[in-house]
Parts: structure tokens; C-alpha cells; sequence
């Protein structure tokens, strides 16, 4: 179930609220190590919520920033909430979650964690 509205592309974690799993946006200092994958359709407060988790899916992510992906190039989870990014996060959890496959597309790959302290 959805706490607060996802949107389309975010990537997601699956936390305890009040007692409750619950699927919110995160992002490397945020939830982080609880990643699970993309929400491929915008979602709203209390609503049940598709991950996408397989490894080899394609997603279009919310890139940090905004602008097209470089193919070829890694992302990984962003410090900015729900979104992904070209470079590592300077602390938190890092996680490559992909390759962009596309300007638009990624293809999800998230073998590898390393949590760094500032």
C-alpha cells in the first residue's frame, strides 16, 4: 500500500509505518537500504502499488535533475527522493540500480550495495 502518492518512475522501499508495510519513495539517505525496485505508474495515498524488481526489466526512471539518460552509462540511486542518478551518492547507501538503456529507458541491475558514512 502506498503512504503519500508515488510517482510514475519512482523508485521505492518497502518500510514499517505504524505498524504497517508500506511502499514510499526513497532515495540513498532515505530509505535507502530498504530499496525495492520502480513504480511504474503514478500511485496514490492507500492504493496498492506495482514494483517493478526483476533484474533485466526496463523502467523509465525519474532522472535527478531532469534530461535524458546517457546509454551505457550506470545509475544509481539518487540522494534526491524516488529518483536515480549518472553519479555515486557522497554518503548513504549506495546502489547501482541499472544501466540506462535508452535516453528514456534503464534496465534494472541491482546486484551491488555499499553503504558509505560521510
Amino acid at each position: 500500500t502506498a503512504s503519500g502518492t508515488l510517482r510514475a518512475g519512482a523508485a521505492v522501499a518497502l518500510v514499517p509505518i505504524s505498524g504497517q508495510a508500506r511502499i514510499i519513495e526513497c532515495g540513498a539517505n532515505t530509505s535507502g537500504r530498504s530499496f525495492l525496485g520502480f513504480v511504474p505508474v503514478e500511485v496514490l495515498d492507500g492504493d496498492p502499488v506495482p514494483v517493478v524488481t526483476l533484474r533485466g526489466s526496463t523502467i523509465t526512471p525519474i532522472l535527478e535533475g531532469g534530461g535524458n539518460l546517457t546509454p551505457g552509462d550506470a545509475l544509481f540511486l539518487s540522494d534526491t527522493i524516488g529518483e536515480v542518478s549518472h553519479s555515486t551518492p557522497a554518503s548513504g547507501t549506495v546502489i547501482r540500480v541499472g544501466d540506462a538503456f535508452t535516453t528514456a529507458k534503464m534496465t534494472i541491475n541491482t546486484d551491488h550495495r555499499v553503504v558509505v558514512t560521510p
